[in-house]
């Protein structure tokens, strides 16, 4: 039975709009990237269809706060919608990595000049005007993730409420800030940083695949039927467009790879662009999909939590 927004509690509403906030959060990051190509400078007339070689890079350009914000915003999204089941887990670790995509951009290759912004020599860097800004991002990453995982788990001492997966995910978190620390700040690893990270190279690069990869298994794993016994199930049509998007990040994932791989044979073909965007808009058709699918659900993973242990 449907229940409309005059009769819904008010976690199922901030339920529901919690996951359409994912689908326009990516809208908003997508309309920067389109605003920026067509529009240069933000003159209406100045028009300028040169696509940059990713989203990624449109860091260096006016759209730097849009492209910030969303995935600072996506983070705190994905971890407001922590759950008890396996694909909110999921959410959770892909959530890990997501401020990690904005804190430590992408390199400009050399003499490449994006924004007024270039590296001087023959190798990719991250331009000296954003090192303190990266190193400062980082610190406070490492912080707050030492500091809400204390916080986690002494909420969950005090309230009986023992969660395999949140303590999983707490691993994961504390392993990741502790290793992008040492690469940034432990001198025996970063000269070179954020491009020390063997044999991948560069550390954005390995946190965006990450983060893709991670949220990849999560329409796999819908697309075999519910996950929760109180949850409303995916119809046919629901599960095949689950199928079908798992399918396709897969595929385009190893796009990205063999692009960034192989970036100099492919010259100014925005062939990274292309393969972000659609990984985007996949995200983004799951959120979709999946938030009407379980519109009505009263009990969603997010909500009901485990029950405490008895006294």
């Amino acid at each position: 039975m449907a229940v409309d927004e005059d009769t819904a509690p008010t976690s199922l509403r901030t339920h529901r709009y919690l996951r359409l906030s994912l689908v326009f959060i990516v809208f908003a990051l997508l309309t920067s990237v389109v605003i920026q190509t067509v529009v240069t400078s933000w003159e209406p007339f100045a028009l300028g269809w040169k696509p940059l070689p990713s989203i990624s890079h449109y860091f260096y350009t006016p759209a730097r706060t849009v492209f910030v914000g969303a995935l600072i915003a996506a983070s705190l999204a994905l971890l407001a919608l922590s759950g008890r089941d396996r694909a909110t887990t999921l959410l959770d670790i892909s959530a890990l990595f997501a401020p990690l995509i904005a804190i430590v951009p992408t390199g400009l290759a050399n003499r490449q000049r994006i924004g007024g912004f270039e590296c001087p020599d023959n190798f990719e860097c991250v331009p000296v005007e954003f090192q303190g800004d990266m190193r400062l991002g980082i610190a406070v990453y490492v912080v707050v993730v030492v500091v809400v995982v204390l916080t986690m788990a002494v909420i969950r001492r005090r309230t009986r409420t023992p969660n395999p997966s949140a303590r999983l995910v707490s691993i994961i978190a504390v392993i990741t800030a502790a290793a992008v620390a040492a690469l940034a700040f432990v001198p025996a690893l970063n000269p070179q940083f954020p491009f020390n990270f063997w044999p991948v190279h560069s550390i954005h690069f390995v946190v965006t695949l990450v983060f893709f990869g991670v949220f990849a298994a999560v329409p796999i794993l819908y697309a075999g039927g519910p996950l929760d016994p109180g949850e409303t199930p995916p119809t046919p049509r629901q599960r095949s467009i689950y199928r079908w998007i798992a399918g396709l990040l897969i595929v385009d994932l190893l796009l990205l790879v063999v692009a960034l791989l192989f970036r100099q044979a492919f010259g100014e073909t925005p062939v990274v662009l292309f393969g972000e965007a659609v990984a985007l808009i996949l995200f983004a058709t799951f959120w979709w999909v999946q938030t009407f699918q379980r519109w009505d659900d009263p009990n969603p993973p997010s909500i009901v939590a485990r029950r405490p242990l008895p006294a």
